[in-house]
């Protein structure tokens, strides 16, 4: 992730700033500003669409020689590449902290924790599981267009969680983020989210009430029992929303 400072970034320094974190692909460091990192906040749902579209367009290459399910697994693998297992990663902490009878700091401590827990594993490959079974049976435009739709839903979600829901700690990359994360920022991927649903027509509008309900229900349920969200929060909340969008698109495919 480039560094955030008060130096003046050049323009493409948000983009840069965004690209970075959210995926593996190599980007010229730059002096990151206040104002740019909200601005590469704002550009989350973007960067999604384009990694849902580099994935989609993975899946129509690979149709001419695999069937559905070796393309699904193919998918996931890259999209965990893609990301580095950045969002998998924080949803498979989060759920080690939050099994068992703790208190918020015992359950923040076991989330800083490196090692996996057994919840953790279990929620991880559930999630994994969960994604193959929708990508299989998803093929051609449809499943270009859902992988584009829940891409840029949870990347969305993620900077929906950072506006609305404080912040567990006072220090850390999710903290950074969150006092970054104005309201402005919000409304402009929020826009960005709207034109897509409306473009995408009956899934793109099921996935954006799907995705609000997701992001609402998790960040309450975060904060109640960590007293705030944090940077593994918000992968958490990510890989869920993700998921939801597609099992609706698998839903409104069924004739």
């Amino acid at each position: 992730m480039t560094g955030v400072t008060s130096q003046r970034a050049p323009w493409w320094g948000s983009i840069a700033g965004s690209i970075g974190f959210l995926t593996v692909f190599p980007v010229p460091q730059v002096a990151m500003s206040p104002t740019h990192t909200q601005r590469s906040l704002a550009l989350f749902p973007l960067i999604g669409a384009c990694i849902g579209a580099l994935l989609g367009g993975l899946g129509i290459v690979l149709s001419h020689i695999l069937p559905a399910g070796p393309i699904a697994a193919v998918l996931i693998a890259a999209g965990a590449l893609v990301t580095g297992g950045l969002h998998l990663d924080g949803l498979m902490d989060t759920a080690d902290g939050l099994c068992g009878d703790r208190t918020p700091e015992q359950r923040l401590t076991i989330m800083r924790d490196s090692r996996v827990g057994a919840f953790g594993a279990i929620t991880g490959g559930v999630a994994i599981l969960a994604q193959f079974a929708c990508l299989s049976e998803l093929t051609g435009h449809a499943r270009f267009t859902a992988l584009v739709v829940a891409a840029t839903m949870s990347r969305w979600a993620m900077l929906l969680a950072l506006v609305i829901f404080p912040a567990a700690r006072t220090s850390g990359v999710g903290a950074t983020f969150h006092a970054a994360a104005t309201r402005t920022a919000g409304i402009a991927g929020t826009l960005f989210v709207i034109l897509l649903a409306l473009v995408s027509g009956q899934l793109g509008v099921i996935a954006l009430a799907a995705s609000t309900v997701a992001v609402l229900g998790c960040g309450h349920l975060l904060t109640r029992r960590l007293g705030g969200l944090t940077g593994d929060s918000y992968g958490a909340i990510a890989v869920i929303t993700e998921t939801a969008v597609l099992f609706v698109a698998v839903a409104l495919a069924i004739p």
